[in-house]
């Protein structure tokens, strides 16, 4: 596989961006890492909202458009030369559909994968092995969103449920109201929330305050107290206690280290 047939990269766009219409010869997977914009395929009349964990795939020479609502990170892997088993792969995950969505769990390990791929790629590319071990690499990594996705054009109640919770962490959320909205008995959310997305749903909500509040104190000049509210803390010392509990570190000793 030639390497100028292949790109792959983490880029990050600021609020307001439009890439503009485009095509090119590659096949395209972009996982919207953090944030949230519109995707546009063919035509303006045909956009779509795009948050985080939302999965696109592009087949080669179709026009497309991204533009961002908020800050927003894409996950980009374009491949020309796509082996035909995997080319098979690929049409078959857009036969119904062109746009799936990971859960957030399942994004945290992809964002874990594509990082090492990244990292993997500079070492490979000076060796004699580097065509065999990048189609490894891609083949792991379509493999990976084949056996995770579900189409976002039919998300359940509970990804309703755990969309609620991107939109409102900074609330004091109720795990019984999440149950109303998912129209199910509080046991059985706790029970089918757990099976989907692998965390109570308590343990779900304190992982995306948690990963928020990493993001916040790594790429924001914020203080720590309004870091804390910000992820639902009304004060700095209930924050930082609960960062110091889970992290082994408080929230300063944390930003000083990144």
């Amino acid at each position: 596989m030639d390497k100028s047939c292949l790109y792959s990269a983490l880029k990050t766009h600021i609020s307001g961006w439009v890439m503009g219409f485009h095509e090119h010869p590659h096949f395209e997977i972009s996982v919207v890492v953090f944030g949230s914009g519109t995707f546009f395929m063919h035509n303006d009349d045909q956009a779509y909202p795009i948050h985080e964990g939302d999965i696109i795939l592009i087949p080669p020479n179709v026009p497309h458009n991204f533009t961002s609502s908020t800050s927003i990170r894409f996950a980009v892997l374009q491949i020309q030369n796509l082996p035909a088993e995997l080319q098979a792969i690929f049409f078959r995950m857009t036969r119904n559909s062109f746009l799936y969505s990971l859960s957030y769990i399942k994004l945290e390990r992809y964002e874990a994968l594509f990082n090492n791929w990244i990292n993997s790629v500079v070492v490979v590319q000076s060796l004699n092995c580097s065509e065999r071990v990048i189609k490894l690499w891609i083949e792991l990594l379509l493999l990976f969103i084949n056996d995770s996705i579900e189409n976002v054009q039919d998300k359940g109640s509970l990804q309703s449920a755990a969309d609620y919770v991107h939109n409102n962490y900074d609330k004091d959320i109720r795990i019984s109201e999440l149950a109303k909205m998912a129209n199910m008995s509080e046991n059985g959310f706790r029970s089918g929330f757990k099976k989907k997305f692998g965390q109570s749903p308590k343990q779900y909500l304190q992982a995306y305050r948690m990963s928020q509040a990493k993001l916040l104190l790594e790429s924001s000049s914020k203080s720590i107290q309004q870091i804390g509210q910000q992820v639902g803390f009304p004060s700095i010392h209930a924050f930082s206690a609960w960062f110091q509990n889970i992290e082994g570190k408080s929230p300063s000793t944390y930003r000083k280290e990144k």
